[in-house]
């Protein structure tokens, strides 16, 4: 799933159903449910018969990427790449998203690519590159302890005292 959302002309039903056309009713509640996109569904005039524009034009950021993320999971794919899928989602949403997808691992492999430190540092291992080149792999803590460059970041974006990590 890449980070711009792909959305068409069409019901909030259709995008979802897209490449999935027998999903039932349930399965595109569950899905919304995860992709936390079941309550702006819901707000909408005629909830998933409401109509969008071409590429969603009605929706924020936030509201195609979890529509697209949505239609991602209805697949139910073995092997999920989400490339920034969360970039336009506020804090709260995109912790309600990562922990609704956390629930989901034991059915999938999810690979996120992102730039913020807070949406990889509760995965189970993190890569860090900078020009294309590896400089560490590990969890949150053994890249405090071990890797400069995720330091930095960490510091960069979050704050707070590196000493004791080193």
């Amino acid at each position: 799933m890449p980070q711009k959302a792909l959305l068409f002309s069409g019901t909030i039903r259709d995008n979802l159903r897209w490449g999935c056309e027998d999903a039932g009713e349930e399965d595109l509640r569950r899905v919304a449910e995860i992709a936390c996109a079941s309550e702006f569904i819901r707000q909408s005039a005629q909830g998933y018969d409401t109509l969008l524009g071409q590429g969603g034009v009605n929706l924020s950021g936030g509201q195609k990427q979890r529509l697209s993320l949505a239609r991602a999971l209805l697949r139910n794919p073995r092997i999920l790449i989400l490339d920034d899928c969360t970039s336009a989602l506020d804090a709260q949403t995109e912790s309600e998203v990562l922990k609704g997808l956390r629930n989901m691992t034991d059915k999938m492999t999810v690979l996120l690519v992102s730039q913020r430190i807070s949406t990889v540092m509760r995965t189970d291992c993190i890569l860090c590159m900078d020009n294309g080149y590896v400089q560490g792999y590990g969890t949150h803590e053994e890249l405090m302890a071990s890797c400069n460059t995720y330091r930095e970041i960490y510091h960069s974006q979050i704050g707070g005292q590196i000493e004791s990590y080193g």
